[in-house]
């Protein structure tokens, strides 16, 4: 009895260990050039979206004009969205001319683009499963 009750415990408290994960596959197309970096960021809320320093996990990847690609593993189940932007001369930060439009190509998981600024994090999002595999092909402007 001794054992068993020893056994739920474990298997109570072990739980969160063992939490359901899944992988993010992101493919980037569309980069003008080599030159700098594509910024790949993960989002998990509307407050953060798509703010650089507050991404879920980031990750900055030698530019290529033939495509990039990263994979996020072991991103817990939830509602995620990614922005992509080619940062051509690595400031981390996305430049904009005068009037405030990007100077630098950006892309959103779903390719879907805002008319007046980025657009929201529900238009943009999608559902990762656990135990499975989402593949995101974006293609920057």
């Amino acid at each position: 009895m001794k054992n068993l009750f020893i056994g739920i415990i474990f298997l109570v408290l072990a739980t969160p260990i063992f939490a359901q994960t899944g992988t993010i596959v992101v493919n980037v197309t569309g980069i003008e050039n080599d030159k700098g970096v594509v910024q790949i960021g993960l989002y998990n809320s509307e407050e953060s979206f798509p703010n650089y320093e507050e991404n879920t996990k980031g990750v900055a990847l030698k530019a290529s004009k033939s495509g990039v690609n990263y994979t996020f593993k072991d991103i817990p189940e939830g509602t995620y969205a990614v922005a992509v932007w080619h940062d051509k001369n690595e400031d981390k930060t996305m430049n904009k001319n005068m009037f405030g439009a990007p100077t630098e190509s950006y892309g959103f998981s779903r390719n879907i683009y805002g008319t007046f600024g980025p657009p929201k994090f529900e238009e943009v999002s999608f559902k990762l499963n656990s135990g499975k595999k989402t593949t995101i092909a974006i293609d920057i402007e």
